[in-house]
This record gives structure tokens, sequence and C-alpha cells, in this order.
């Protein structure tokens, strides 16, 4: 019964966007509205669905604070709850979901330091602060996780850099900070340091783990112990993987790496004309009234760093990608929304038949493809960022897949002639 209230209480606050939205103050929230800001728990414990349903004891008022302005401290409420039942009764949940809950409930962790460390290199690198925290989310739900396989990148921490962005950065640093964190400058050539190379460590200490642990939430002393003798690794290598692994899960040191590689990005792949767009003019910032003044001089989700955030995840080539689809001349992209973007990701380049690739090509008419799985992926990446920090009652992005993301190529994808379609 509740649940029923609930949803026809809601009904009439929720809006989906349409072309009217204000792109220099669209509806997005402060970077503290999207971390959980404290508030006490409503007690789960009555609830059958801890996932969906509120305690009887509450208003409709109360509820509807809940899902609205309260949002991200509800989803830490109802993920402890998943957790204090699992330990009551381990069994009761999927691994899966489990992993879900423990990612949310780290992510609530430390939440002034976090937003501390993204304020400041939003600023530093000239980041809007909801890209990035947004990026952040939708790596790792801002935890701390542990190392994951990731398909052999095997990446850490909130920022879930693999050990090559590690190495660019550390190498960065000041050689006496260098120093401090056990790291000797080296080679980030993946000849040199490939990214499996942290496999040998990860799969030792997951070894030692099992059963008392699940292997995302590993830390730095799961892989102290491992010495030389026991990798096949150079000493140089053994030594970088060393310090990666007992640092990389450290939020002051993977939130600036995480934006220095997106600024890296922004600044040699991203076409001038969209970083020429989206700026506000002198004496105008987004008006929304934050804890702490917005620090850049960009829309809240500028295209041309929402485009580096899809850059990050599959390649530079994404904007080759797009200029395709929009059938881009002379380096001049048209000015587009955050869905144009996640529009022409998803859409742009012709199916090969026969294959699972994606067929597109550069302004100069060179051919480039990718696996269909990466641009439905990219696509979605894009639109849950712009998700995770968009108020709760309005819809600004959304994904275009419409069979989820698959390696074949879904028939409505293989009709596409992969070029946006101008009516004359």
């Amino acid at each position: 019964m509740v649940k029923t209230i609930l949803f026809l209480s809601l009904t009439f606050y929720f809006s989906l966007a349409s072309a009217e939205i204000s792109w220099e103050n669209p509806a997005v929230l402060c970077p503290e509205e999207v971390m959980p800001r404290g508030f006490h728990c409503p007690d789960f414990s009555s609830v059958s669905d801890p996932y969906s349903e509120f305690p009887s004891t509450l208003s409709i008022e109360e509820i509807n604070e809940w899902n609205t302005i309260r949002l991200a401290d509800l989803r830490l409420c109802r993920n402890e709850e998943i957790l204090r039942r699992e330990k009551e009764k381990p069994g009761t949940f999927s691994e899966n979901s489990l992993k879900s809950a423990w990612l949310v409930v780290d992510g609530g962790a430390n939440v002034k330091e976090k937003l501390d460390e993204i304020e400041k290199a939003g600023r530093e690198f000239g980041i809007p602060p909801q890209i990035l925290i947004g990026a952040l989310k939708q790596e790792s739900q801002l935890s701390s996780i542990g190392v994951q396989p990731d398909g052999g990148n095997y990446s850490c921490g909130i920022a879930q850099l693999n050990i090559s962005e590690w190495c660019e950065s550390m190498n960065s640093l000041p050689v006496e900070d260098q120093k401090k964190l056990g790291w000797s400058s080296i080679s980030c050539d993946t000849a040199v340091l490939p990214t499996e190379s942290v496999k040998y460590f990860y799969e030792l200490a997951l070894k030692k783990t099992t059963g008392i642990k699940p292997g995302y939430q590993m830390t730095a002393e799961d892989y102290a112990w491992i010495k030389p003798t026991e990798v096949p690794l150079k000493e140089e290598v053994f030594t970088a993987v060393s310090s990666y692994l007992m640092h990389c899960q450290d939020f002051t040191l993977s939130i600036p790496f995480k934006a220095r590689i997106l600024k890296n990005l922004y600044d040699h792949f991203v076409p001038a004309s969209l970083k020429l767009n989206e700026h506000y003019t002198e004496g105008k910032t987004f008006s929304r009234v934050c804890h702490n003044p917005y620090p850049v001089d960009v829309f809240p989700l500028h295209t041309g760093w929402l485009l580096t955030t899809a850059m990050y995840n599959a390649g530079p080539v994404q904007a080759k990608l797009v200029g395709h689809y929009f059938k881009v001349q002379n380096n001049q992209f048209p000015q587009m929304s955050p869905q144009d973007l996640i529009e022409a990701l998803h859409w742009g380049g012709k199916w090969k038949e026969g294959t699972e690739q994606i067929v597109f090509a550069d302004q100069k008419g060179k051919e480039f493809s990718q696996k269909w799985l990466k641009s439905c992926i990219v696509q979605r990446h894009v639109a849950r960022i712009v998700q995770h920090v968009t108020e709760p009652t309005k819809i600004m992005a959304r994904s275009l897949d419409q069979e989820g993301c698959k390696s074949t190529v879904p028939l409505y994808r293989q009709q596409s002639s992969g070029v946006k379609e101008i009516p004359e």
C-alpha cells in the first residue's frame, strides 16, 4: 500500500527533459548533494523489501523527502540494511547484490574528504565538479574498491585506474613525493609495464583471502606479504606494482590522478569548436547555490568534458565517431546537448555486415571501426554520468540502447545509416 501511494504521490513531480532545458543552468545537483549528508536512517528492519519499501511509520511527505532531497542518504540506508541482513543471515542475498551494497556503503564513507578532493581537482584542472563526481560515481560508486580484473585491465580504487594510468601520474610527481610512495620512475609503456603485471599479485592475494573476504574488498595489507621471488617480474616492475597496490585505494591520490588524465585527453583530443562552446559570459555562473562557489567558467554538463569521459573509457577515436555521425567538415562540430552526444555515440557508424563491428570515417575519409558493444557501453556510460548528478525529479539524459548492451549488433542498429539524417 505504501508503495502504491508513493507512486501516485511522486507521479506529479517527475518530468522528462525537453529541448527547453537551460544547459547554462541545468537541473543538476551541487556536489555535496550527490553524496550522503548524514541524515538519520529510517528503521528498515521491519520492511519485507529493503530495496523499495518504506516503514509504515513514515508519512507521505517524509517519503517524498527521502525520495528527493535525501535520496543519496536513502540509498546508503537501504544498502546498510542489506548488509545488516546478510550478516544476520548469510546467504540471503546474491554475490552481485552484496557487492553493489558494499560499494554504496563504502562510497558513503569519508564524504567531506572526498568532496574536498573532487572540488580541488575540478578547480586545478578546469573540470566541472558535476562531471568529475558523476564519472567517479559511475566508476566505483565513490568507493575505495580493491583491484578488479576488469577484463585484464586490473583497475583499482575510486577512480578505477590501472597501472599504466597510475604510472603516468606518479611519474609527474616530484621525485621526493615519488620516494615517499615507494615509487621509482619507470617507463609507462605497456611493453615495459603491462597492465597484467598486476595479475600475479592479485591471484596470490585472492587465493590467500578466499573465504575471508571477496576480492573487491582486498586492501594494501593483503598484498604487503608478497615478495619478489613469488612473482615472475623484473625488479623495477615489481617495485612499481607494489607501490601501486599500496596506494591505489588512496582517494587523495586517485581523484587528482583521474582529473589529470581527463585534462590531458581534453587538451589533446577534444575538438576546438566544442571547447569554445558552453562558456558563461562575464559575470555569469551556475546559479544553484552550493556549499562552495562554482569553480569553472564552462557549463556543468559541458559536452566537451562529457566527450572526454567517453574517450577515457573507449579511446580518443570517439571524437571521430561523433564527427562522422554529424558529418563534420573543417572541424566545425555543431553545438550539441549531452543527449545529442549520447545519440552520436549510439548511432554513429554503420554496421559491417556479418561482423560485430561498427565502421566510420574521419573527416579525411580514413576508416575506423570498433565493436558495437563498445559503442553501446560508452553511450550508456555518458548517460549514467549525467543521471548521477541530475535532480531526482528530472531526466535530462538517457541511454538509447533498446535491448541492453550485447556483443551481437541488434537488428534496429543494423538498419541504421550511421549518420545524422537532417530533414530538408
